[in-house]
């Protein structure tokens, strides 16, 4: 579509292009509007997939804190406007030094690339471009699973164990509010007892305000 409305100019800037003896797949020329591409001093690869590696496991650490049903920062309606935050922040700041932060965005457009403008759209850096986000999201989601996350929702389910017994967990679950939360959630689906009614009542006389 966009290739449709913009032909003519398009057409022209890859004539100019040409002209001075570059590629129109190359940083200037049309198929730059498509996809990314590094500069022609931008030689180093390993640098380029350095950098393209921080973004995207940036991002996909960003998503995953999002995701996390026990992350208490971050509301279902806010969602989208921090994972757009966190992109424009990477855009920001590395835009300039090539990025394509997404292998959905960057294959179809590299794709449109090769047909208008030739097959050298496919270049060396197109692998990382294309490739690179897959290993950077599955390490993002491995360094937030087992580093970052809270373990309350992990206790919440039952692997529930503590030095003191049960005196020290219900004293610790207690003091961060998943006891509270899951009375809350039983009388909500309508299965509140008289045990859950007579253990909330000792809680309320027992603990201070």
């Amino acid at each position: 579509m966009l290739v449709g409305q913009y032909h003519p100019e398009m057409s022209a800037l890859a004539a100019a292009t040409r002209a001075r003896g570059a590629s129109p797949n190359s940083l200037g020329g049309p198929g730059s509007i498509l996809c990314s591409f590094p500069s022609p001093t931008q030689t180093n690869y390993g640098q380029l997939f350095f950098i393209e590696f921080f973004v995207d496991s940036f991002i996909g650490i960003i998503i995953w804190a999002v995701l996390d049903p026990a992350n208490p920062f971050v509301a279902p309606s806010s969602a989208p406007f921090i994972i757009g935050l966190g992109y424009a922040t990477m855009i920001w700041g590395f835009a300039n030094l090539t990025i394509s932060t997404n292998l959905a965005r960057d294959l179809g457009t590299r794709i449109v690339a090769a047909i208008f403008y030739g097959g050298d759209a496919f270049n060396d850096y197109a692998a990382i471009a294309i490739l690179v986000n897959v290993p950077a999201t599955i390490f993002a989601t491995a360094v937030y699973e087992l580093i970052m996350r809270d373990s309350f929702a992990i206790i919440a389910k039952g692997a529930n164990v503590h030095e003191e017994g049960e005196d020290g967990l219900t004293r610790h679950l207690t003091k961060t509010g998943t006891i509270e939360q899951g009375v809350s959630n039983s009388a909500g689906r309508g299965g509140f007892t008289e045990s859950d009614g007579s253990y909330d009542g000792r809680k309320q006389e027992t603990l201070p305000v």
